[in-house]
């Protein structure tokens, strides 16, 4: 969707098909980006996806989040029940590290950029 200069619907059927994956499996992706305002669906013959905003506003982070459910590489950064020990463990803070900086690198790429 991002790669069109026209910001006419795309159908999920040729998403699908040029991302090999299956329409369903598709749909439940687009069903979360669509609640997150990433996409937005339009409805009948000519309906299917676009972008809710413009590439350049949407980070690869953002996108992630919502597949993913968030970005946790390790069980001590988890936000709800982290590991007891995350105070006191030696390599908390190279997870946190590590985190800290997929993150931010996904923060910093959006889709116009890796189109």
């Amino acid at each position: 969707m991002a790669r069109r200069n026209e910001n006419a619907p795309v159908q999920l059927k040729l998403i699908a098909g040029s991302c090999e994956v299956s329409e369903a499996f598709l749909a439940k992706i687009f069903q979360m980006l669509g609640q997150a305002g990433i996409v937005k669906s339009h409805r009948g013959v000519k309906g299917g996806f676009s972008l809710a905003r413009p590439a350049e506003e949407i980070s690869l982070r953002d996108v992630v989040e919502v597949c993913e459910g968030g970005i946790v590489l390790n069980h001590c950064l988890r936000k709800v029940n982290p590991c007891k020990d995350v105070d006191t463990c030696a390599v908390a803070d190279v997870w946190r590290e590590a985190q800290d900086a997929l993150t931010g690198a996904l923060d910093r790429t959006n889709l116009a950029d890796v189109i």
